[in-house]
């Protein structure tokens, strides 16, 4: 049986407040930085496999230039401040992020006669999958 999408339903948590103010399209995006697995094949066509141990991943969060989350990320951009993030899937029952997030810099800012985006970059420290 299909599944139904619905946007509305995907919640964003900074520091335990829900984020608002998203860009229509992608708004957010939520992955792990690194492969979990390496295999390499040596002379003899033998697999020699190596687990990655690195927690790390990058949550990036496409808002309107008039979200209040711009002010409140700019805010920890300045403080150089670590914050929980979580992104919340309840359809698909998937959340991912951690509780050691930094923003990486301000966002780029454009101005035109039409509503902008800025676009933040977040590392985690601690980046999880969690199906519930």
């Amino acid at each position: 049986m299909a599944g139904i999408y619905d946007a509305s339903k995907i919640t964003t948590t900074l520091n335990n407040m829900v984020v608002t103010g998203f860009k229509k399209g992608t708004f957010v995006t939520a992955n792990a930085d690194d492969e979990r697995v390496t295999v390499e094949s040596n002379a003899q066509g033998e697999a020699t496999w190596a687990l990655n141990n690195s927690k790390l991943g990058t949550i990036t969060l496409t808002l309107n230039q008039t979200s209040p989350f711009c002010r409140a990320l700019n805010n920890y951009i300045s403080a150089k401040t670590f914050f929980p993030i979580w992104v919340d899937d309840p359809i698909n029952k998937e959340r991912r992020g951690g509780t050691e997030a930094i923003a990486t810099k301000y966002a780029d800012a454009s101005f035109s006669d039409g509503t902008e985006a800025r676009v933040y970059t977040i590392k985690v420290g601690d980046f999880s999958v969690i199906n519930y």
